[in-house]
């Protein structure tokens, strides 16, 4: 595995691309490839429609269009988009899941971005209408 410390305003990993291993960064981040590893980053983790991502994520905020497995702790808001696929664990203080997202994950949510807040269990996404929390 490697260690890479990123910080352009917006880091990519284009499609076609393949990385496995520590991705640290204080800017945004975006996907189109394949990622395997750990991501931790100040800014935003954006996964695009062709992004493949089996990883731990610690980031501000998140927008999904392609697929995740694993875990992800977001500070602030995580959007599901309608393309999107999520499966495994997720911590968020605020949710949206747009209608044909997929969202198998066992989810809790923070009361407010301090680390400290205690968790609450979401409310269950089955419904195919767009959700926000």
């Amino acid at each position: 595995m490697k260690n890479f410390d990123l910080s352009a305003s917006c880091s990519n990993i284009e499609k076609n691309t393949r990385f496995t291993g520590n991705l640290n960064s204080d800017s945004d981040i975006r996907i189109d490839g394949s990622f395997e590893g750990n991501i931790e980053t100040k800014g935003k983790v954006v996964i695009g429609k062709n992004g493949n991502i089996d990883a731990t994520i610690t980031c501000l905020s998140a927008d999904i269009e392609g697929k995740f497995k694993g875990i992800i702790h977001v500070d602030d808001i995580l959007t599901i988009r309608s393309s999107g696929e999520i499966n495994g664990d997720v911590v968020m203080s605020k949710l949206i899941v747009e209608s044909g997202a997929i969202f198998n994950a066992k989810s809790s949510m923070k009361n407010d971005s301090s680390n400290t807040a205690p968790l609450k269990k979401i409310a269950n996404l089955n419904n195919p209408h767009e959700k926000t929390a």
